[in-house]
């Protein structure tokens, strides 16, 4: 083996680091503008955090494999085999011996140098590449056959051992580096759409005036704002434009009403099981035009049909929700359809309500809620939600696959034996 075979040797882990680092506000950037701002932060920094992070080398000796085969040995470089020091070569029989130990991880990190190292390197062949981060090491050994094997093994431990050392110098440097890169990456997502917003001026865009009544107790532990402001939300197909829609703490607020409301039916449901499903919307109806100033009506025209519950101000929508009487899954997934049926581009928040009034079984429907939202054509990813009988689905628009729809889904068990 060369000097080529020598690991660890070649370039520093640290540079190589720090310039992957600066990459990071390259990459933000080369997103085009309508793509970012059509994403929600939290998705960009997955994606880019994703990209970037550095997968440190694993090394599997467990499931190591050898080669052996007969070969011949120049010996003129070794002293005690050549002690007049002839020119050679001078061959002799000999045994070769091969150890291929398989590995994941990036390969270019073989040839990096940690912070912590040793005077002595390994020497092997990595069989691999960096787009494929999977592959394996192999150590070579030769020696005359007239050698004790049992040096076959004390020549491996030793080459084990060091590369052992140094792997896990490089995990160990590794990890602090991913650690800290989703806040640096977070924060260059920040820094982009500051930039977009105060060069697009929206700061001046007039929002959805949705003020809270004063004196409204809070039904959840967080603080409220006392009017809806307007984020960016995803653009239309002809590309980004500022429009009005809802901040994620005032849907919030929004999904706790319901939630509160919910769980009253579901403390007395003989109360509120002889209703049917207007009647059920115009009891929550009521509850959230409690809390806010605005018109909050059901059965409203839009777009396509009309919808149960809507929160707007001047025909935009803030707040669209279906208020649904379980009836099986088939009914639930037309439900969908009926919802993002409603929803303009301006929409991008959502609910949907499910009341059970005729089935015993109330687990068997808490069961069928995601599968029905999965095997949706418009599914996106399953969110975090509250607690049991509450689900949360990102849904992609019918009028433009590139808009994301956030709806959360709300089961309430009002079944009276």
């Amino acid at each position: 083996m060369g000097r080529e075979d020598y690991l660890f040797a070649e370039g520093d882990l640290d540079a190589m680091l720090r310039s992957h680092q600066g990459t990071i506000g390259a990459k933000i950037d080369a997103i085009p503008r309508d793509q970012f701002m059509n994403a929600q932060p939290e998705e960009i920094v997955a994606h880019i955090h994703s990209a970037m992070t550095v997968e440190p080398l694993v090394i599997y000796e467990d499931r190591a494999e050898m080669d052996q085969r007969e070969t011949k040995i120049d010996v003129s470089g070794w002293r005690e085999r050549n002690p007049f020091g002839d020119r050679g070569p001078i061959h002799v029989a000999g045994v070769a011996v091969s150890v291929s130990i398989p590995f994941t991880g990036d390969s270019s990190l073989w040839k990096l140098r940690p912070n912590q190292w040793q005077s002595v390197f390994p020497r092997a062949k990595i069989f691999g590449s960096r787009g494929e981060n999977v592959g394996h090491v192999q150590i070579d050994m030769a020696q005359p056959t007239d050698e004790a094997p049992e040096r076959f093994k004390a020549r491996l431990d030793e080459e084990l051992k060091t590369i052992r050392f140094y792997v896990q110098a490089q995990q160990q440097q590794i990890e602090r580096f991913n650690a800290g890169l989703h806040a640096q990456v977070l924060a260059a997502v920040v820094a982009r759409r500051d930039r977009i917003k105060k060069h697009e001026g929206l700061r001046d865009i007039m929002g959805i005036p949705m003020k809270r009544k004063e004196g409204v107790p809070a039904f959840a532990p967080m603080n409220i704002a006392r009017k809806l402001v307007r984020p960016l939300p995803p653009p239309p197909k002809s590309g980004y434009k500022p429009e009005p829609g809802i901040t994620e703490e005032d849907y919030l607020h929004i999904l706790s009403v319901i939630r509160h409301e919910g769980r009253t039916f579901e403390t007395t449901p003989k109360t509120y099981a002889v209703h049917d499903e207007e009647q059920l919307r115009d009891i929550l109806l009521a509850h959230l035009n409690g809390h806010y100033q605005g018109d909050a009506t059901g059965e409203a025209f839009r777009r396509n049909g009309k919808t149960d519950i809507r929160i707007e101000d001047d025909a935009r929508a803030a707040f669209v929700a279906e208020c649904k009487i379980w009836k099986g899954q088939k009914e639930l997934s037309q439900a969908i359809d009926q919802l993002l049926g409603y929803l303009t581009w301006r929409d991008c928040k959502a609910a949907i309500i499910i009341f059970n009034k005729h089935n015993a079984k109330f687990s068997g429907i808490i069961d069928s809620v995601p599968g029905v939202f999965e095997a949706h054509p418009r599914f996106k990813r399953a969110g975090a939600a509250e607690g049991a009988g509450e689900w949360q689905f990102d849904m992609t628009s019918r009028e433009d696959e590139g808009r994301q729809v956030r709806v959360h889904v709300f089961a309430f068990n009002l079944f009276v034996a």
